[in-house]
């Protein structure tokens, strides 16, 4: 292949087997696109830190705070299952799916982390998840009002025991949307084209779930500051447009959504 340069040759009778190594080689440039993301949110910091007391920022309980602390922390779980399908996934329609919401997520990390570290709040929340939002605890945050996703029923899934109704004890994931800690254990564990068919899923409903906080953020009612609102709103524009993929994804492989968790 183009790959092999030209002092290399291969022995008569056998093949190279340059995809054995291109999984691997995807999940370290995922892990690298997390750090760039990091590390340009830093750098950005470091250039405004001058204006970390200034009239911009925020309270600490405020929306703005609330929804960067928030949105990283359910980002970085949308970037940690897109590394799992670059790695281990085999349909290159999928992997090229994960590619590209961990290059953005990884991106817009960056930039809330840059924010928090400005106004001088920290990283994760130390509050209640969603708490700036009025919600009580995040099961109540899911929310009818997700435009045309919100209220879908999803049903069970096509494989596995993901699709069984929870039980009052089972966990609960922090944020809605989120995979729980058992989903993510039995994610990373899977090989071969379940890998495909489980991140299209877990990822649809990851998507359909942090829909309420980026509306909630875009309206200038809730929020301030204008470049947050801008982030929130081109959030929302690009997941709704990656449900729509996914979910006739999903149909090509007659898989079943998730259900709203």
């Amino acid at each position: 292949m183009s790959e092999t340069p030209e002092s290399t040759t291969t022995p008569a009778g056998t093949e190279p087997a340059p995809s054995r190594r291109n999984p691997a080689l995807l999940a370290l440039a995922a892990v690298a696109l997390l750090l760039v993301g990091v590390g340009l949110g830093l750098l950005i910091q470091a250039s405004l830190a001058d204006d970390s007391s200034g009239e911009d920022s925020p309270a600490a309980n405020s929306a703005a705070v609330g929804f960067a602390q928030d949105m990283t922390r359910h980002h970085e779980q949308g970037v940690e299952m897109a590394a799992i399908e670059l790695e281990h996934g085999t349909d290159p329609q999928v992997r090229s799916m994960a590619f590209d919401i961990l290059t953005a997520q990884s991106n817009e990390i960056g930039q809330m982390q840059s924010w928090l570290t400005r106004w001088g709040q920290p990283v994760t929340n130390p509050g209640e998840t969603m708490g700036w939002m009025g919600h009580g605890s995040s099961t109540e945050a899911t929310g009818d009002d997700h435009g045309d996703h919100g209220d879908m029923d999803h049903g069970d899934l096509s494989h596995g025991d993901h699709g069984a109704t929870p039980a009052a004890d089972v966990e609960q994931p922090a944020m809605p949307g989120m995979a729980t800690s058992a989903e993510m254990e039995r994610f990373r564990a899977m090989r071969g084209p379940e890998v495909d068919t489980t991140f299209l899923q877990l990822m649809l409903r990851h998507h359909e779930g942090g829909l309420h906080m980026m509306e909630y953020a875009a309206n200038p009612d809730n929020v301030s500051q204008p470049y947050v609102r801008d982030l929130a709103s081109a959030m929302e524009r690009t997941q709704d447009k990656e449900i729509g993929i996914i979910e006739a994804m999903l149909a090509e492989r007659n898989a079943q959504p998730l259900p709203m968790n």
